[in-house]
């Protein structure tokens, strides 16, 4: 079920003046999405990931900054800042961590 599965979460700045084009892979796949200014997008991944599981978010077009994950999760928040710039990121494990934006 779509609900119970770890997320992860990408917050795009109100403050950045274009689009945001990224790729995340999780789970051997590949995903390319693109955010508006001030938008947010959800991604749910593995409920069971294999033991050598990976995240990997990326910005090819504005920034070379790379997100590796390899440790389990329930949620993951990342702050994207103007130019690409990941301004910060929250790791979470309790599983009811899924359900609700940080405060």
């Amino acid at each position: 079920m779509w609900l119970c599965s770890p997320i992860v979460a990408l917050h795009y700045s109100s403050r950045a003046t274009e689009s945001l084009v990224f790729y995340l892979y999780s789970d051997g796949t590949i995903t390319k999405s693109e955010l508006a200014p001030g938008k947010s997008d959800y991604t749910s991944t593995a409920m069971n990931p294999p033991s050598d599981m990976q995240v990997i978010l990326s910005f090819p077009v504005l920034r070379r900054e790379v997100l590796h994950v390899t440790e389990p999760f329930s949620r993951i928040d990342v702050y994207i800042g103007p130019g690409a710039r990941i301004e910060r990121t929250e790791i979470r494990h309790d599983f009811f961590a899924r359900f609700a934006d940080p405060d």
